[in-house]
């Protein structure tokens, strides 16, 4: 639709996020916060645009450019059930290289590598996780163990 003012106005805007929205993801991304999946897929379906896809387990949103540690993502993502593990990340369109000193900056923390039979990852001591992915990217996750101690 074309606005009087010759501005057009698409059907994907992007939503405003909430003013404490890097706050909250960010808590979570540094394992830092109390949280469960069921909440976790509310929050992103409330705040961001539909979900991407489900894919690996997880269920992926657009993160509308937010900046979280300090470092612009693209992505957010959620595990889809209360299995196992419960998990909240986020895909970081930079190589760790660049990522990992900026968060570590920005959160006054360290990040350590930890060899796994899958690859290395980064982890501090909150256990959260920076890893590098094979195309040059970072994802940045929190995953606790599901004790079956939620409602």
């Amino acid at each position: 639709m074309l606005l009087p003012w010759g501005l057009a106005l698409a059907g994907s805007m992007a939503h405003a996020l909430p003013i404490d929205f890097a706050d909250k993801v960010e808590a979570a991304l540094i394992c830092r916060s109390e949280w469960a999946t069921g909440y976790w897929n509310n929050y992103f379906n409330t705040h961001l645009q539909k979900p991407l896809r489900d894919w690996g387990e997880a269920r992926w949103w657009d993160s509308q450019g937010a900046t979280l540690g300090s470092v612009a993502t693209q992505e957010l993502f959620t595990n889809l059930d209360n299995g196992r593990v419960l998990m909240v990340g986020a895909l970081i369109p930079q190589p760790i290289e660049a990522v990992k000193p900026q968060i570590e900056q920005y959160f006054h923390t360290t990040f350590k590598s930890v060899k796994t039979a899958t690859g290395e990852r980064f982890v501090n001591d909150t256990l959260s996780v920076l890893m590098a992915t094979s195309n040059g990217q970072t994802k940045w996750y929190c995953a606790k163990w599901n004790m079956g101690n939620r409602p």
